[in-house]
């Protein structure tokens, strides 16, 4: 399962206020929305994923659980890269 970072989806750093999260996705909104982009061929999907992003930080409690989770998830990554980083020095350095 691929974890999606909202915060980069919409383009906007992990502590964006709610006001900066709403024009990013309006902007964004502007620029995918099928209506406005028929050329474009994914964008529905991109536009898909922003409505998305806008729906989990469109309340400030969820906002606050996506950002716990999305520390967690890097604390997570962290610690299986530095396993795998350990388990490749040992491989190529036996003793």
């Amino acid at each position: 399962m691929r974890y999606i970072d909202y915060y980069k989806v919409l383009g906007v750093e992990r502590n964006a206020s709610g006001d900066a999260i709403r024009r990013a996705y309006i902007t964004l909104a502007w620029n995918y929305h099928p209506d406005l982009n028929y050329n474009f061929n994914n964008a529905l999907v991109k536009f898909t994923l922003i409505n998305e992003a806008y729906r989990i930080f469109e309340e400030l409690d969820n906002r606050t659980n996506f950002k716990i989770k999305l520390e967690q998830y890097d604390k997570i990554r962290d610690i299986i890269r530095n396993q795998h980083k350990r388990t490749s020095e040992i491989k190529t350095n036996p003793q």
